[in-house]
């Protein structure tokens, strides 16, 4: 019996193997990687909406005032790193949260009625074949709902 010799049939199969699984298992980690960066960002947008929702639940007019008293600056204080957009609206006559608010300390959002904020960011895919399905970027949102107390 001959220990560590191949016959040669059989010569350079590993290495053939290799070259034909390696591509798919290295777009199957990026992917992998991909899914978690893109969790990761939905659970950072979701806290920081949550962030804003809860300045807002006191203070629901207040969207842009200032550095540190709106709810865009808590909401984006949440995390330093992001660089999304805060969106909020209040609801309309039917109940729908499709009215925008924006500026500061108007009087749109009275104690009673719901408030929507949501931080929304894009996100870069890294994942050659999914970026050709998807495109390049993907637009996240994290929203959450309070109701005015102030």
């Amino acid at each position: 019996m001959t220990c560590g010799r191949r016959p040669p049939s059989e010569r350079g199969a590993a290495i053939t193997e290799f070259a034909l699984l390696a591509p798919v298992m290295v777009l199957l980690v990026m992917g992998v990687v991909d899914l978690a960066r893109g969790y990761q960002m939905q659970i950072r947008l979701e806290n920081a909406a949550r962030e804003g929702a809860a300045f807002a639940q006191l203070n629901p007019n207040d969207v842009t005032c200032g550095d540190d008293g709106s709810i865009t600056a808590h909401a984006m204080g949440e995390d330093p790193g992001m660089t999304g957009t805060v969106r909020v609206f209040g609801e309309d006559a039917s109940g729908n949260m499709t009215v925008p608010i924006t500026g500061c300390s108007s009087d749109t959002v009275v104690s009673g009625e719901r408030v929507l904020v949501e931080v929304s960011q894009s996100f870069d895919v890294i994942t050659p074949m999914i970026e050709d399905i998807v495109g390049s970027e993907i637009e996240l949102t994290g929203a959450a709902e309070i109701e005015a107390q102030g």
